[in-house]
């Protein structure tokens, strides 16, 4: 039996998507800020309408921003208040992906928008996991080994001597 593996057909929820981490819009910066670092983590997901939790739940809510730690290191360049509500500085309506959408998708996106990771969404809107740049590079090495590995830096030049002794 064979197998084909393929950037356009297999979800984007095989490479090695992230746990999100939630917080409701009226968390105030400083806890948000406390809560990134305790979880060792650099974004947040904002959800609304919903059970809100940093176990990473968003029951019935919906995804309204997305805060990351170039947003905060933003905010403590300019000498921002840290007691406002994180709504006030979230990118708000953040780019994301469907869980049903391919891998490939997910790169495009992340590369056309300079993004480093993405938020899924389940077929109802609600936020499951975060698409990663460390979680789709994971993947394709798992998977196309023989690819990566063997890829020069430039694939457009090839050594004109062999490397080593």
């Amino acid at each position: 039996m064979s197998f084909q593996l393929s950037l356009n057909t297999e979800s984007v929820t095989a490479a090695y998507p992230d746990e999100p981490l939630f917080v409701a819009p009226d968390a105030a910066l400083s806890e948000v800020l406390q809560l990134l670092r305790a979880q060792n983590t650099g974004r947040v997901l904002v959800c609304e309408d919903g059970n809100t939790s940093a176990q990473g739940t968003c029951e019935n809510g919906r995804l309204v921003g997305i805060f990351t730690e170039r947003d905060a290191l933003r905010l403590m360049a300019a000498g921002e208040d840290l007691q406002q509500p994180v709504s006030q500085v979230m990118s708000r309506a953040p780019i994301s992906i469907k869980a049903d959408k391919s891998v490939g998708e997910a790169i495009k996106k992340m590369s056309e928008g300079g993004y480093r990771q993405l938020p899924i969404l389940a077929t109802d809107g609600t936020p499951t996991g975060l698409a990663t740049v460390y979680g789709i590079v994971h993947y394709l090495v798992d998977h196309f080994p023989q690819t990566i590995y063997t890829l020069p830096p430039d694939p457009s030049s090839v050594p004109s001597e062999r490397e080593g002794a």
